[in-house]
């Protein structure tokens, strides 16, 4: 997250002291924003994946202790 961060920040700041006319500089703006948010929806997929398979993994745990704790009690 920080070097996305940092990223942003440094790219915008090229983009602004880098000498070019407005035309240019609009057109550099949109691209740079433009790859921003394709890395930005990038970044959520692979977040979404990442708290998909977790959810997955602790369901099977929780279901496998409820088994477990099932068997323990009919065996008593």
């Amino acid at each position: 997250m920080v070097v996305f961060i940092g990223g942003l920040i440094g790219g915008a700041t090229a983009l602004l002291f880098a000498p070019t006319t407005g035309k240019k500089l609009r057109r550099k703006i949109s691209d740079r924003a433009e790859d921003l948010y394709e890395d930005t929806q990038e970044y959520l997929e692979k977040g979404k994946d990442k708290a998909e398979d977790f959810y997955r993994d602790g369901k099977k745990k929780v279901t496998n202790i409820v088994d477990d704790a099932k068997k323990i009690m009919k065996s008593n």
